[in-house]
């Protein structure tokens, strides 16, 4: 594996310290004392701290919605148990891959501001589209009633995101260095149950 780019060095200790400590509560010193490069590199790179967030923002969110369209064909019913499967290993794969930025951005979404709206405007409401998808195509092979429908959206949407919502809760459980596949296995298969 090649040598991580400075420019992705940043990016990784930003993430891991937006995640312990907020985005307000990290300094762009910390971040590239992390990272172990110069701090005139987040100018070069991002302009400012709020570059680096609004880039890091960006790259995660393109790449998981490229993944999402890709599984929403490529999985076609998706209304078939196996497919359905399918495409919730990946998104929770995904997810786990960047669990840190993940858990960041879910704390981020229960907070009221300006980037956060935009997020909304833009990444998460392209993300509500895929999720209502699914659910529309669950509803007519089971027949469900709005109510039905509304809940079925909702459980699946938390279900999604409660690992990442709820970081510490899952921390505090397991050894995350270690057991990371193995617990994402075992959600991935507390999801499948849950359909059944």
């Amino acid at each position: 594996m090649s040598e991580l780019t400075s420019k992705e060095k940043i990016m990784r200790a930003a993430s891991e310290l937006f995640y312990y400590n907020g985005f307000k509560g990290t300094s762009t010193r910390a971040i590239t004392e992390r990272a172990n490069v110069n701090v005139s590199l987040i100018s070069y790179y991002f302009k400012n701290k709020q570059g680096l967030l609004e880039q890091m923002t960006v790259d995660y969110y393109e790449n998981y919605l490229a993944m999402l369209d890709q599984l929403m064909e490529q999985y076609q019913p998706i209304d078939k148990p196996e497919n359905l499967y399918h495409v919730i290993e990946e998104i929770i794969h995904y997810k786990e891959r960047h669990f840190q930025f993940t858990c960041f951005i879910q704390r981020e979404l229960s907070l009221d501001n300006i980037f956060i709206r935009e997020l909304f405007s833009t990444y998460v409401a392209k993300e509500t589209y895929y999720f209502k998808v699914i659910t529309e195509q669950i509803s007519k092979e089971y027949h469900f009633n709005e109510m039905k429908k509304e809940a079925f959206y909702l459980q699946f949407k938390s279900l999604i995101n409660a690992p990442f919502t709820f970081g510490n809760e899952w921390k505090k459980d397991y050894d995350w260095d270690d057991s990371r596949p193995v617990f994402v296995n075992a959600y991935i298969d507390v999801l499948k149950k849950w359909f059944i």
